[in-house]
């Protein structure tokens, strides 16, 4: 008896639970809108951590110092970001690991493709406005796309988009990257592109 009376308990607690998640609704927004966003002016916000990426990919070794640089340098350009942990990408851990390694390798099996490479190009710049009932949930986000526009059927189709949303100061912050952030496999290598 006390076990049919487990059972019958059991489902009218799971019929319960189960009419309660479905009384929970997504939030859906009232408006979105886009607007675009001056392509010039979104150029110059990527460029200068683009053109870190460029600068070091093209070389074969870093100093140590150097690489302490690069890591400070990403860290300004980017805001903080710290999602991308840009020593992984660009570097072989073995070396940078290890702090009595002076000299350390850019891993050449990898393409970062960047403004500076060619045939790559920001192809859009639009602000997306989302709008609810509940005000406090509103957001702006900036979409910077940038896109290969070459014949190479290895980088076909490839993207990047930087995210920004404004901080308290009402000013652009650099917030996420979409798309591919980089580029490996066979043939690929950090000098398939060439710097313009």
């Amino acid at each position: 008896m006390r076990r049919i009376f487990l059972v019958f308990e059991s489902i009218i607690l799971t019929l319960i639970l189960s009419s309660c998640a479905s009384t929970v609704s997504k939030i859906e927004p009232i408006k979105t809108e886009l607007i675009y966003f001056d392509i010039n002016t979104a150029i110059k916000m990527i460029e200068e951590g683009e053109k870190i990426i460029a600068d070091i990919t093209i070389k074969d070794t870093v100093s140590r110092q150097e690489y302490n640089q690069f890591l400070c340098d990403m860290d300004d350009a980017y805001d903080g970001y710290e999602e991308v942990q840009w020593q992984f990408m660009f570097f072989y851990n073995n070396e940078f690991e290890n702090e009595e390694i002076s000299t350390i390798h850019l891993n050449k099996e990898m393409l970062y493709p960047t403004i500076y490479h060619e045939n790559v190009k920001v192809v859009s710049a639009k602000i997306e406005n989302t709008y609810y009932q509940d005000e406090n949930l509103n957001s702006s986000i900036l979409i910077i796309r940038e896109e290969y526009l070459g014949d190479d059927s290895r980088l076909e189709d490839w993207y990047r988009e930087y995210l920004y949303q404004k901080n308290s100061e009402d000013e652009w912050v650099f917030y996420a990257i979409g798309g591919q952030i980089n580029l490996s496999g066979e043939g690929i290598t950090s000098d398939l592109l060439e710097i313009k």
